[in-house]
């Protein structure tokens, strides 16, 4: 069993304004009818894979030639999603020989959703013009997916939108598993388990989709993140410090989260069918 603990202080969050709205954002920040819920954006947690100095993993990343085997426009959005946190894992891997292949996908699929001619073909272009420049490439990519998320928030295309954000989750967590010879030692086991902080958001975000052919993974979504929420979480509880020169105030409490092997390999699980349901055409 391992534990993890936010002991960095952190400043204290503004209020948000209580008004009704749907959005989706690759910063990670999503208001959801008028709710405030954080979820890490793929480009982030790829980022701290490849910092861990984990070996790159085919099996991390789908197979991004067979865009037109995906039919309905819920099964190419949420794939869009995956390819998108697939971009950003092969990214952060300098794997410049594959990103093109990728980039022509998520051009193929965008046309298919009739979004290619609202979203910045542009910057596509840049992304695709900066191969040698890995960290250009990863800033470019993580624009991209916001501003196409702005769009169809914009164009009241909730669903659309939250299907990428799920499908990129879900491929981020796949990529955070996929290292797992063995479960005991993982490196990556305990920024898993910090998922349980993002698990009611992911929750939320799934329940507000109500389309009946999105229910088998509906359903898988909220299993995998009801096993999140279930992990044993200990509030530690420290004084606060109030900067009075910049009118900051820092929390410094901790929260430790615990997972044993068991949970470990019921969360492996549960990822690995969440995530078959999404790419299986």
């Amino acid at each position: 069993m391992f534990s993890q603990s936010c002991s960095e202080p952190q400043p204290a969050q503004p209020a948000v304004s209580e008004f009704d709205t749907t959005g989706v954002s690759t910063s990670g920040a999503i208001l959801l009818q008028g709710k405030m819920v954080v979820i890490p954006p793929p480009a982030l947690l790829s980022h701290v894979i490849a910092k861990e100095s984990i070996p790159f993993e085919t099996r991390g990343v789908t197979d991004a030639g067979n865009t037109e085997q995906w039919t309905s426009e819920m099964k190419k959005a949420l794939y869009l999603g995956v390819l998108g946190a697939d971009l950003s894992y092969l990214i952060n891997y300098r794997q410049s020989a594959t990103i093109p292949q990728y980039l022509a996908s998520i051009r193929r699929l965008t046309a298919d959703l009739d979004i290619s001619r609202d979203v910045d073909s542009e910057l596509l272009s840049q992304i695709e013009a900066g191969l040698d420049n890995p960290s250009s490439i990863l800033g470019l990519n993580s624009v991209f997916f916001r501003n196409l998320e702005s769009y169809l928030k914009s164009n009241n295309r909730h669903d659309l939108s939250t299907y990428i954000l799920l499908g990129g989750w879900t491929e981020a967590m796949h990529q955070l598993a996929s290292p797992a010879d063995s479960i005991t030692g993982q490196p990556l086991n305990r920024l898993l388990a910090e998922q349980t902080f993002s698990a009611s958001g992911v929750r939320a975000l799934a329940e507000s989709i109500q389309d009946d052919s999105f229910t088998a993974v509906k359903s898988a979504i909220i299993e995998l993140c009801d096993a999140l929420e279930t992990l044993e979480k200990t509030y530690l509880f420290n004084e606060p410090v109030h900067d009075r020169r910049q009118g900051i105030t820092y929390l410094r409490s901790k929260t430790e989260v615990s997972c044993s092997d068991d949970e470990l390999l019921e969360l492996h699980e549960l990822i690995r069918e969440t995530r078959n349901l999404i790419v299986t055409p």
